[in-house]
């Protein structure tokens, strides 16, 4: 095999691959989508579902009246 059809092949095999990677990482958005939780009264909302977002305390008064575990790290 010349070194010009080898590297031809390598150049259209990582396409290929990457063609199918996209296709399957938009399969697995889209089925991850469905299965999020809705809300019951149908309204769909910006925040998250899955996580709850941290807000690391800014002021001394804020620390005092921090939780104990978030007082630790």
């Amino acid at each position: 095999m010349q070194l010009d059809t080898m590297l031809s092949s390598l150049i259209l095999f990582a396409f290929l691959a990457t063609i199918l990677l996209a296709v399957g990482s938009y399969a697995a958005y889209k089925l991850r989508e469905r299965r999020r939780p809705r809300d019951p009264q149908g309204s769909s909302s910006d925040e998250p579902v899955f996580f709850e977002r941290f807000f690391p305390p800014t002021q001394q008064a804020d620390v005092e009246r921090a939780p104990e575990d978030a007082r630790a790290s």
